[in-house]
């Protein structure tokens, strides 16, 4: 293993390198461009044994890289925003047949108005399409769940795609150190193997023809039954990783906590500015404050027990989402209503469209939930004026 300081997109090519993917269908779009290129630097300099399929859009990325899985090689691809939303159908075409496809989302505001900065609208909208879904918080988790990722979704418990979200610029764009396993560990980590399922001609079946009802709805819970024995399947294979490749890491569990045990009130975040969050909380401590923290890693599965059981002693609890389901809410805020019925949860939707959310903005919004358990559903920071709807169709 060897330290670098590089980006998140940087960390996660080098995770698909080490992965030995045998073809990636790619399309540039902000802010995962950076990745397919350093793909495709690796190729030209006979670094990485992959075909790179070049082509003209993020649907056809997409069914580039479902057409190599389905032939039995290990396949990736990236995208981002419209090009995420561009792929959706194929998306879904690549869940219900069951392929072990794993995708990076660097996550991005959606249009319109057109907008390049980050938010997790787009990783939250594909949340019922079959993926497993996880998030990272920083560069070296970009690239310790991709590798994971393979693994994951060729396990013959799950047998479905994975996508990783990371937010654009704040991790795709930013350098840190990152540990980088050698290629020798990765391969004792993650082998190669022979998918059952496959095209073959030698051996023809079909994939995704047309089921009858009572076949389909079968079919669809399988799907659901997958999701779930998933979990167990992240945390062994999260333990294993730990053990042979990254022991600094934290991947025995599905979800993270930071000084939550003997916390009175707790915040729920996912993505980069959990780090910010932890840094609030440090000072909140300080301050007298018994705040903790639960990041979610893992959007689907969602892991009810575990949030359950280090959520629901907890005396409030805010959500803090970076994506809005319009007319509802936020879509963490919701999943854990749902989950925590019984809780006080507020819910707080900031950093929309690259709103710059930091650790002062976070230690206002915890106090003030604290002292009177009252927050504005819509948060925008201090330096950032609300914008005065006249007409639907313009702002001023």
């Amino acid at each position: 293993m060897m330290s670098k300081v590089i980006t998140g997109n940087e960390a996660v090519a080098l995770g698909v390198k080490l992965s030995r993917v045998k073809v990636t269908g790619i399309y540039p779009i902000t802010p995962q461009t950076y990745i397919i290129e350093e793909l495709s630097e690796m190729k030209a300099k006979g670094e990485l044994e992959a075909e790179i399929v070049r082509v003209e859009s993020e649907h056809s990325a997409m069914a580039a890289t479902f057409g190599a899985a389905v032939s039995g090689v290990r396949a990736y691809t990236a995208t981002a925003s419209q090009g995420l939303l561009y792929m959706h159908e194929m998306i879904w075409w690549v869940a219900g047949s069951r392929m072990p496809i794993v995708m990076t989302v660097g996550t991005r505001a959606v249009g319109a108005p057109w907008n390049i900065w980050n938010e997790h609208t787009d990783f939250m909208t594909e949340r019922d399409s079959g993926w497993l879904m996880a998030f990272a918080s920083t560069p070296q988790e970009a690239m310790d769940l991709t590798i994971q990722a393979f693994k994951i979704t060729e396990d013959e418990r799950v047998f479905l795609p994975m996508m990783v979200g990371m937010d654009g610029f704040i991790l795709s764009h930013t350098k840190t150190r990152v540990y980088v396993p050698s290629q020798e560990e990765v391969d004792e980590f993650l082998p190669l193997r022979k998918q059952p399922y496959v095209l073959d001609p030698e051996d023809p079946v079909s994939m995704g023809n047309l089921f009858q009802p009572i076949d389909y709805m079968k079919f669809r819970e399988s799907i659901h039954l997958a999701q779930i024995n998933s979990k167990r399947v992240i945390e062994e294979i999260g333990k294993e990783y730990e053990k042979k490749i990254n022991v600094l890491g934290n991947y025995s569990s599905l979800n993270e906590s930071y000084k939550l045990d003997d916390a009175d009130y707790a915040i729920v975040t996912m993505g980069a500015w959990s780090l910010d969050a932890m840094q609030a909380i440090d000072e909140l401590r300080n301050e007298g404050l018994k705040v903790g923290l639960y990041r979610i890693r893992y959007v689907r599965p969602w892991d009810e027990e575990d949030i359950r059981k280090k959520l629901s002693n907890k005396d409030k609890v805010l959500v803090f989402d970076r994506s809005i389901s319009f007319g509802r809410g936020g879509h963490l805020y919701l999943e854990l209503k749902s989950t925590l019925p019984d809780i006080p949860i507020k819910g707080v939707i900031s950093g929309l469209g690259g709103v710059s959310v930091g650790k002062d903005e976070m230690k206002f919004l915890i106090k003030k939930f604290a002292e009177s358990n009252q927050v504005n559903e819509w948060f925008y920071p201090s330096e950032v004026e609300k914008v005065e709807l006249r007409d639907p169709r313009h702002i001023k």
